[in-house]
């Protein structure tokens, strides 16, 4: 338990406003939440502390779960105010509040008029104990792998409820599948189907063992089910057959993915196509040597891509290529060389590719965010750097850098690093102005354009706060050229 730790007694404790661990006691005896408490109040878990809440009967206990969305753990009476209050209570957490990430487990100081096999076997919990084994090392015990266990499943879901988002997106341009639990295929993207050889119809309803190579080991196979089973995700190369009979090779992450309560739904497989590795570098050499026509080309797709996330938003494709235009403005300004100021210019329409993992309720919500949306929201800025960080392509780097820092402020109040004036990119610091400038001047979902006067005001107001103060100073002194390029640019 190298995370966890108890206050010595003799220390000087001070109280903090850091998170805490909610758990909710719910027994209608005073004295098990006057124990539990006394036992466990000093415990902390990666320096967070434990936040007790109380209940006396199952509707008590429902109120306050309703209330506190929070909340990791349950120690769960089983009889309260009847035999079975409990397991309702367990019944109403699963089935109606639909929470699968609280930890349950059931206390009972009546062994013998529950049975534990049935309990376990018929009821959504985590653990089941008797009062008399909950010695004060075995509660600590308990708090501590129930709080991972919370984090747990936490982290996997979130982790498949973007990698679902991707592939609805790029459908075109991601090799990807879906399987049931025997290998059956489900689902296959556009390019899936053209790697392959066959068509989405011939695939669809066919085991994955049709593409098979018979050079690829049944051990590799075996392994790639045994984790994939066990609900990790696998990650490896495979070589798989066409329908014309040749071979080629994919490097392929396997992932399970699971429904909001739980429910097994499919495994997904989003996969590189390697067999050309010698054309992939070839064509590097020649983007890094900016030939004209790879150039072009890249050019247009970091655009589409770009606005994929703008469109996603109910944004216009216009809006990138104002941000791109402004960005190369602003670049070449504040003394970066013409080719660099280009790579800024090409880069910057990915500035907001992570919003293709946040859900479109969020993404489009026409009202002020909660907390929790607006954290969700937030993690477009990672993930956006995430998509793109592994690339050696120029351009993509760039990319990468302007997605992870454009949310970024100046005196430190922005996310996700909470970086602070020079330690902010460049590239990143550009981007954010050109972004808000634009954004502040066009309709959106939850407001009308601002007219020029308010956009300029906040914009100076902002200075030395949001944004870098000489780069505020060239927007200002050449803002007739960037207005030129709005208008040159206007939403149709």
């Amino acid at each position: 338990m190298a995370n966890m730790k108890f206050s010595n007694k003799n220390e000087n404790i001070q109280e903090t406003n850091r998170e805490k661990w909610k758990i909710l006691i719910s027994d209608d005896e005073e004295d098990i939440h006057l124990l539990t408490k006394t036992v466990l109040k000093n415990f902390i878990y990666k320096d967070k502390e434990l936040e007790f809440l109380s209940a006396y009967n199952g509707p008590q206990t429902v109120d306050i779960l309703e209330k506190n969305e929070d909340i990791v753990l349950v120690l769960l009476d089983v009889i309260m105010e009847s035999d079975d209050a409990g397991l309702k209570v367990v019944k109403r957490i699963r089935d109606e509040l639909h929470n699968d990430f609280i930890q349950i487990v059931l206390r009972t100081g009546q062994s013998g008029q529950v049975l534990e096999d049935d309990v376990v076997m018929n009821y959504a919990i985590n653990d089941y104990k008797e009062k008399t084994e909950l010695t004060s090392k075995k509660l600590i015990t308990t708090i501590t792998t129930s709080i991972r266990s919370f984090e747990n499943i936490k982290n996997i879901k979130k982790l498949n409820y973007e990698l679902n988002g991707l592939l609805a997106t790029y459908d075109e341009f991601v090799i990807a599948a879906r399987t049931d639990e025997k290998g059956k295929i489900l689902y296959v993207t556009d390019a899936f189907s053209a790697i392959s050889g066959y068509s989405k119809d011939e695939l669809i309803g066919q085991s994955h063992s049709l593409l098979k190579h018979e050079d690829t080991s049944s051990e590799l196979h075996k392994d790639l089910w045994e984790t994939v089973k066990a609900g990790n995700v696998w990650k490896g190369e495979i070589k798989d057959k066409k329908k014309d009979g040749t071979s080629y090779w994919l490097w392929t992450i396997i992932s399970p993915e699971y429904s909001v309560d739980g429910r097994f739904l499919y495994y997904t497989a989003i996969s590189q196509n390697i067999t050309e590795k010698k054309k992939i570098e070839e064509a590097k050499r020649e983007i890094e040597n900016l030939n004209d026509e790879i150039i072009e080309t890249q050019k247009e797709v970091v655009f589409r891509l770009g606005s994929i996330a703008e469109e996603r938003s109910k944004e216009t494709g216009l809006h990138v290529k104002r941000v791109a235009e402004y960005s190369k403005l602003l670049a070449l300004y504040s003394g970066l060389p013409e080719d660099e100021a280009e790579i800024v210019k090409m880069a910057s329409p990915m500035h907001d590719i992570g919003k293709v993992a946040i859900p479109d309720s969020i993404l489009n919500k026409p009202g002020k965010f909660t907390e929790e949306e607006f954290e969700i929201m937030k993690n477009h800025s990672q993930i956006g750097y995430e998509m793109l960080k592994g690339s050696n392509k120029t351009i993509l780097k760039a990319a990468a850098i302007i997605a992870y820092h454009h949310q970024e402020k100046y005196d430190g109040s922005g996310y996700p690093q909470g970086l602070k004036g020079d330690e902010i990119h460049l590239y990143g610091r550009i981007t954010a102005i050109a972004d808000v400038f634009d954004a502040l001047g066009s309709d959106r979902v939850y407001k009308k354009a601002w007219d020029d006067e308010k956009i300029f005001t906040l914009l100076k107001e902002e200075s030395g706060k949001h944004f870098d103060p000489k780069l505020i100073e060239i927007f200002f002194t050449h803002l007739n050229e960037f207005l030129k390029i709005r208008d040159t640019f206007k939403d149709i």
